[in-house]
C-alpha cells in the first residue's frame, strides 16, 4: 500500500510555473530521495504535501485520504535544525508529540539514547555541536505521531566528515523504526547511499524525468561509496541532472 501519493500535481505562482504534472508515491517504510537541479521545485513539493499550499492541479493522498491543504498529516525536518533555544533536549523531542496532546517521555529518552545523546537530555541547543543539534532534530520528527517524514536537506550545512558520519547514524535509526521517509538532497552520493528509490526532477517547471531503483543491499558500508557499480549508477544520475 502506498503510504503517500501525488497524482498530476501542478503548481504556479503568478507567471512563475513551478510544477507540471507530477505524480510519484512513497509506500510504507520506504526511503526515497529526490534531486534535481536548483530552483526545480523540490521545496515546493514538500510545501504542498506538507499544505501551507494547495495544489493548482492534482491531488495528494495519504493513507488514502486527500490531505490537499490541510496540515499536521507529515512530520518535517528543515535543512536547520531549528531547536528551541529555551528548552532542554529532551524538552524539544518531546515537542512533537506535545503538538498533538501526547507526552511519552520514556519513548522520547531512549530515541535520545539511541541517538548517542544520553547524558545530554538536560542540556540545552546552544550546548550541543551542529551534528548532535540535527539529530535531536531528527529523533524530535521520529517521535512524532506522524507516519511519514520529510526530511529537506538536513545535512547541507553540515562538514564532509560530519555529514557522513551522519547519514550514517540517519540509516541504523532509521532501519530500527521504518517510517516512510521523503528525502530532499542535492547530493547524489547521499541519495544512492541512504534510499530505496531516487527521483529525478527536470527544469521548471519540474515533472519526475526519472525514477532510479537502488539495486544496493541493506545494510549498506562505507566501502560501497568507492564501487565501481556505485560509480556509474552516480554518473547515470549526473548526467541525467545536466540533461
Amino acid at each position: 500500500m502506498s503510504k503517500l501519493k501525488l497524482q498530476h500535481i501542478s503548481k504556479s505562482y503568478g507567471t512563475n510555473h513551478v510544477l507540471q504534472d507530477v505524480s510519484f508515491h512513497v509506500d510504507d517504510g520506504e526511503f526515497v530521495s529526490i534531486v534535481g537541479p536548483s530552483g526545480s521545485g523540490k521545496s515546493t513539493l514538500f510545501q504542498l504535501i506538507g499544505g501551507l499550499y494547495a495544489p493548482d492541479h492534482g491531488d495528494i493522498t495519504l493513507d488514502g485520504n486527500s490531505v490537499n491543504n490541510s496540515r499536521g498529516h507529515i512530520s518535517y525536518m528543515p535543512q536547520n535544525p531549528s531547536l528551541l533555544p529555551w528548552r532542554t533536549i529532551l524538552q524539544n523531542v518531546l515537542l512533537s508529540s506535545e503538538i498533538v496532546g501526547s507526552k511519552d517521555t520514556g519513548n522520547a529518552l531512549e530515541l535520545i539514547e539511541k541517538a548517542g545523546l544520553g547524558g545530554y537530555e538536560d542540556a540545552y541547543p546552544h550546548q550541543l555541536s551542529g551534528g548532535m543539534k540535527q539529530r535531536v532534530a531528527f529523533i524530535r520528527s521520529l517521535n512524532s505521531p506522524q507516519s511519514i517524514i520529510c526530511l529537506d536537506e538536513p545535512f547541507s550545512a553540515l562538514d564532509e566528515f560530519t555529514r557522513f558520519e551522519m547519514q550514517g547514524w540517519l540509516l541504523a535509526i532509521w532501519e530500527d523504526y521504518r517510517k516512510s521517509v521523503l528525502f530532499i538532497t542535492h547530493n547524489i552520493d547521499e541519495a544512492l547511499y541512504l534510499s530505496d528509490r531516487i527521483l529525478i526532477l527536470s527544469n521548471k517547471p519540474a515533472s519526475i524525468k526519472k525514477e532510479i531503483i537502488n539495486p544496493f543491499p541493506r545494510p549498506r558500508k562505507e566501502e560501497l561509496l568507492l564501487s565501481d557499480e556505485f560509480m556509474k549508477l552516480k554518473r547515470e544520475i549526473h548526467y541525467e541532472l545536466r540533461g
